[in-house]
């Protein structure tokens, strides 16, 4: 006899957070599957009569709207308690200058017994009172080697330089080159996700704008739960003899808030993205089943994958997994799942997501319906934690957790 699996409950409602001990990076949370239903009412042009209740009617609309635009603002712009005080610098990536480090002798208290009242150190003078100094206001242009904290992401601008286009079709124009910037986030928030986009990024070279290059490796864009962190570059073609280039990243879209990372060039500053090793506690084992609010899941497989496409090959040191997914509308009302839903991690660092098959996850599914499918993810080969998560709602970050390690 069968004996059927355990199914696991996900609310939309916070149950805590990941367990892990490294490294976590918020932001703006993506907003998938958000659907506007417009009606309109016919009106009688010629009479120009309003119906009984419609002011109220309209009322009770500017109302609603009202609410949704205040529930929005509060998740783009409210990443943290200390979010209003800007970007910060907190330190940088450059090692501890080597010089004095004091000695190992210390003085031992007045009145030790054993120490002649003649060896005792003098009493330290009264210092005289200081002005109070003014406050420094918030940083807002970074080097290479600065790191920074918005809210509860940490952001480290980790290099820049001039970027070679291998691809002898995809060469800049005369007079122009490519340069990137490298930069880690990590999402240190215990209950809010984050997202960080490319298209926040604005360059100019001495001034005037410049086109953002899409031809480069490893994007930034990714969307961070709780503990979670990337790394990735931006790309901008410029003039090859621009002198100042300042690369703006907008850091709230409501008040336009901005700050700056100068190019410096050719420069390394060494950091290294610290791994996650900690496995999610409770992440869904193949056989496991969970369910949310409104879909069941069952996590059918999982393995090392490999596309027909000569032409489709992971990077040099990575490789394809996929899973295997059933899914099982509970609710009333018509709901979509999909493979742009889930985000994957390599040792807590966000992967990028593949869709070279063509039984990927995509369904609208009616009440009771069911569909199969799968996710795919590009990961490192010696990646020892890999995990998909599902997000179960945009109002809070409590996603479902499958485990991506090949049997």
């Amino acid at each position: 006899m069968d004996i059927p699996a355990p199914v696991r409950s996900y609310s939309t409602i916070p149950l805590g957070s990941r367990a892990s001990t490294a490294h976590g990076i918020p932001g703006i949370p993506a907003l998938p599957g958000a659907h506007l239903k417009k009606e309109r009412s016919a009106i009688d042009m010629e009479t120009k009569q309003k119906p009984k209740g419609g002011c109220l009617g309209r009322v009770l609309m500017v109302l609603g709207v009202l609410f949704v635009i205040i529930i929005v603002i509060g998740i783009v712009g409210g990443n943290s308690d200390n979010s209003d005080a800007g970007p910060t610098k907190v330190g940088t990536v450059s090692p501890t200058p080597e010089g004095d480090q004091g000695t190992d002798e210390t003085v031992p208290p007045k009145g030790t017994p054993g120490v002649p009242a003649s060896e005792e150190p003098a009493p330290a003078e009264t210092p005289e009172p200081e002005d109070t100094p003014e406050p420094t206001p918030a940083q807002t242009v970074f080097h290479v080697g600065d790191i920074l904290q918005d809210g509860d992401t940490e952001i480290v601008y980790a290099a820049s330089g001039v970027y070679q286009e291998d691809n002898e079709y995809m060469q800049p124009e005369e007079g122009q080159r490519y340069i990137f910037l490298k930069l880690a986030l990590i999402n240190h928030s215990e209950t809010e996700s984050s997202s960080i986009s490319n298209f926040s990024f604005e360059c100019y070279a001495d001034g005037y704008a410049c086109e953002q290059y899409f031809g480069g490796e490893e994007d930034l864009s990714a969307t961070l739960s709780p503990g979670r962190s990337t790394v990735g570059y931006v790309y901008f073609t410029v003039p090859a003899d621009a002198q100042d280039i300042q690369i703006e990243y907008e850091t709230n879209v409501w008040t336009e808030e901005k700050i700056t990372f100068v190019y410096d060039g050719d420069k390394d500053s060494g950091y290294t993205l610290e791994k996650d090793l900690t496995p999610t506690e409770g992440a869904l084992q193949v056989g496991d089943v969970a369910e949310t609010d409104d879909l069941r899941f069952t996590f059918l497989a999982c393995y090392e994958d490999s596309s027909d496409n000569m032409f489709i090959t992971p990077a040099e040191g990575y490789r394809y997994v996929t899973i295997e997914l059933e899914v099982e509308n509970l609710d009333d009302s018509d709901h979509a799942v999909s493979y742009m839903s889930f985000h994957g991690y390599a040792d807590g660092v966000a992967a990028d997501l593949s869709h070279f098959r063509d039984d990927t996850l995509s369904a609208d599914l009616s009440a009771g319906r069911k569909a199969k499918g799968t996710v795919t993810f590009e990961v490192p080969v010696d990646a020892t934690v890999i995990e998909f998560e599902y997000e179960t709602s945009i109002w809070s970050s409590n996603p479902v957790v499958f485990n991506g390690m090949p049997s």
